[in-house]
């Protein structure tokens, strides 16, 4: 039983330098890290004037929705009724309160 026990310690030994040696010489056995200069991707494209999807809540679904109801830009949008850019859009009252207010402070 004493020689299991010697022969256990003896190899956690050998893997604990193994792993020691392995972690100095970390920086040779790795590349190092590349460094990107470009910009991430945006997820949402066009960021135009008159692009409502910069207002968060507004995808191209419910921007698609507010054109169709005579809503293409800030300037619409400042002057819409809260109720009927909810009513357009199929969303709430509050959050159509939101994208008006929104828009509003744009100007």
């Amino acid at each position: 039983m004493k020689s299991a026990a010697k022969n256990l310690l003896r190899t956690a030994g050998v893997l604990a330098g193994l792993a020691a040696a392995a972690w100095a010489m970390r920086g040779r056995m790795l590349p190092p890290p590349e460094i990107h200069d470009e910009a991430p991707p945006k997820f949402r494209t066009g960021g135009g004037a008159d692009d409502l999807t910069v207002i968060k809540g507004i995808g191209p679904v419910y921007q698609e929705r507010l054109a169709q109801a005579g809503i293409h830009s800030f300037s619409d949008l400042r002057t819409a009724d809260p109720r009927d850019v909810a009513r357009a859009a199929g969303t709430s009252h509050a959050v159509a309160d939101h994208w008006v207010e929104f828009a509003r402070d744009q100007a």
